[in-house]
């Protein structure tokens, strides 16, 4: 299993109303090898959105603050074959982050055994 959160600072967000943002996030669930079950893309006012994809593996969601310029990732798979820093890399690419915190959190598994956290990759910014 894989659990990853992401913190994108400096981000220029695209407009909640466009589909850029969902795009980016299907782009990234293929680059996974996931299936989307469902999409729902909220859009708060005055500003600012989270849309998450329920995945037949788990989820993916974003959730934005453009007055802040910053923007959550949060993926959860079962599929422990995935780099989940290459697959965000849409995400990035749409949000156009400066600086990226990254962490991988220990999630049990079916033997009960949960892998250690740890910063998340090079591939990183």
């Amino acid at each position: 299993m894989i659990h990853a959160v992401y913190d994108i600072t400096g981000c220029t967000i695209p407009n909640p109303e466009s589909t850029e943002l969902l795009e980016a996030m299907r782009a990234a669930v293929a680059r996974l090898g996931c299936t989307v079950l469902g999409e729902l893309p909220v859009v708060f006012q005055p500003h600012g959105a989270t849309c998450v994809l329920v995945l037949a593996e788990s989820h993916l969601t974003v959730s934005t603050w453009p007055e802040h310029n910053l923007a959550h990732v949060d993926l959860f798979t079962c599929r422990a074959d995935t780099d989940p820093e290459e697959a965000i890399a849409p995400i990035l690419a749409a949000l156009g982050g400066e600086t990226v915190h990254g962490q991988r959190i220990g999630r049990l598994g079916p033997t009960g055994i949960a892998a250690a956290s740890a910063p998340a990759g090079a591939g990183v910014r």
